[in-house]
C-alpha cells in the first residue's frame, strides 16, 4: 500500500514537474514543432477572434497564447522569420502547433512543402525608448529671414557679391 501511494505521488508529482517545465517554456515563448498554413480559400472565414481571415494577412492560429499576441514565426531551412499576430485557435492537426495566413507562410517559404519545422517565440517589440534612440536627431526648424537679407545674399555664392 505505502508502495503504491509512493508511486502515485511520484507519478502525480511527475505529472506537476512536466506541467511545471512545459509552463515555464511557455511563459518564456519558446516551442519548436510544424507549422501548417490556411489555403487561399480560407480568406473571409470567422476566426475564433471575431475577426475575418485574409490570406495576405499576418496573423495565425495557436492553440493557448491570447488573441492578438504577437509571434515570432522562424524557419530553420531557409532562415527567414515572419511575425504573426494570434487571432484564432488551433491548429488541430496531430503534432501541429502552429496555423499561419496564407501570406505568412508565403514569406516563410513554406507553400510548396505544406508544412514545416519551425521556431515559436513571443514578440516583444523593442521599448519606445530603444527606437527613439537609433531616430536620427530632427533637424532645427529654418530661422525666419528677412527679404532684405535675402537680397543681399549672393545669387552664386563663388562669385563676390557685388556693392
Amino acid at each position: 500500500m505505502l508502495m503504491t501511494c509512493v508511486g502515485l505521488f511520484f507519478a502525480v508529482a511527475n505529472s506537476s514537474l512536466f506541467t511545471l517545465h512545459s509552463s515555464l517554456l511557455h511563459a518564456q515563448g519558446v516551442q519548436k514543432g510544424i507549422a501548417s498554413y490556411y489555403g487561399r480559400s480560407a480568406t473571409g472565414r470567422m476566426t475564433s477572434s471575431g475577426e475575418r481571415l485574409h490570406h495576405d494577412s499576418m496573423t495565425c492560429a495557436h492553440r493557448t497564447h491570447p488573441f492578438g499576441t504577437l509571434l515570432q514565426v522562424h524557419n530553420p531551412a531557409n532562415d527567414s522569420t515572419v511575425v504573426v499576430k494570434v487571432n484564432d485557435r488551433g491548429p488541430f492537426g496531430r503534432g501541429r502547433i502552429i496555423d499561419l495566413s496564407w501570406g505568412a507562410a508565403r514569406r516563410l517559404g513554406i507553400l510548396q512543402q505544406g508544412i514545416a519545422p519551425v521556431t515559436v517565440t513571443v514578440y516583444t517589440p523593442p521599448s519606445p525608448l530603444v527606437i527613439d534612440s537609433l531616430r536620427p536627431a530632427p533637424l532645427s526648424a529654418p530661422q525666419p529671414v528677412s527679404l532684405v537679407q535675402l537680397l543681399r545674399q549672393p545669387l552664386l555664392p563663388h562669385l563676390p557679391l557685388v556693392q
